[in-house]
């Protein structure tokens, strides 16, 4: 009888038999998933997601979607630059339907509105260049060239440009126009501005009984679209009042750091101390002798009062090495 608790005896045989079944059954699972692996991928890679837009009011077309994680701070940057003050929108494209504004005058002699001129100033380098033709369209003086600075024709070399803008009460007259002064000068000064290269920086200083920088700082500005735009809103919001005491206006201009490369200076009327004005500019430009370019806009009121005002100016110019234009309210 056989002993029950004796331990099975395993034949080597099959022993054996058994690892080659455990191979065997190994390889054929590894194959198996490295097939189902394989068949995985080509099936991804022949697959594409689109999205639809049409329901969001596209074309039904698909397109590409692009994901991006912002954390809150981020979020917050990116709208605040959204975020503007209401502008009013300005338009600079005034009609001058009743003026034949032609700014091809010869030197030395005076025109009306409709015949800006230049004056007797000479022509050098750091101010130089020739009036061109207004546009009929816009009041504009145009600019003569590519570079540099145009206003009301007075051609400037350089970078960097200060404008010196009466915006006394007087600047209201029409004469026999349908624009005002102020009009008119605005309308230019926006131009000019808009033509300045974006290498070019600016300033503009607005005057009467007193003087304020158009941007409420006493630095340039870049000449960057956005500036452009600014200065154009600022001007729109502009009206003129008081006295003409281009004093302080001066004074701030030639504070300014680096120093101007030309300055243009627009009057329509007369300073209570001509020669102590003339003097005043002079010290002030003595060591750096910028060109300033002066421009009369009307008569100044009386014949006496116009030819004192223009004696000073093209004083002014002279001494400096700009140019002087007179701009006649209009034929009578």
């Amino acid at each position: 009888m056989p002993d029950r608790d004796a331990p099975i005896q395993i034949r080597p045989s099959d022993r054996s038999t058994r690892r080659r079944w455990i191979e065997r059954v190994t390889l054929y699972g590894l194959i198996g998933s490295a097939l189902i692996h394989l068949i995985v991928v080509l099936i991804a890679s022949l697959i594409s997601v689109q999205f639809n837009f049409a329901d969001a009011g596209g074309t039904g077309q698909t397109e590409g979607v692009e994901f991006a994680l912002l954390d809150n701070a981020t979020l917050a940057q990116d709208a605040s630059s959204l975020i503007t003050e209401p502008r009013e929108i300005v338009d600079t494209t005034n009609t001058l339907s009743n003026m034949d504004l032609n700014l091809l005058s010869e030197s030395g002699q005076e025109r009306s509105i409709d015949d800006l001129s230049e004056s007797i100033a000479p022509s050098l380098d750091p101010g130089g260049g020739s009036l061109t033709s207004i546009d009929d369209s816009t009041g504009s003086a145009g600019a003569g060239s590519g570079g540099g600075a145009s206003f009301f024709g007075l051609e400037a070399k350089g970078t960097r440009f200060a404008y010196i803008v009466d915006v006394s009460s007087s600047m209201h007259s029409t004469g026999n126009s349908t624009l005002s002064r102020w009009d008119l000068t605005r309308n230019e000064l926006v131009r000019s501005l808009r033509t300045l290269e974006p290498n070019a920086s600016f300033h503009v200083q607005l005057y009467s009984s007193g003087s304020r920088s158009l941007f409420g700082t006493n630095e340039w500005m870049p000449a960057s679209p956005a500036n452009k735009r600014l200065a154009s809103d600022g001007l729109a919001g502009t009206d003129p009042n008081g006295a003409t005491n281009p004093v302080p206006a001066f004074d701030a201009v030639f504070r300014l750091e680096p120093k101007p490369d030309a300055i243009y200076y627009m009057t329509d009327g007369e300073v209570s101390d001509p020669a102590g004005f003339s003097a005043f500019v002079r010290d002030l430009n003595r060591g750096d002798r910028i060109p300033i370019h002066c421009i009369l806009f009307g008569d100044a009121g009386s014949d006496d009062a116009r030819e004192r005002v223009e004696a000073l100016m093209r004083n002014i110019a002279r001494q400096s090495g700009g140019r002087f234009t007179h701009i006649k309210d209009g034929r009578p």
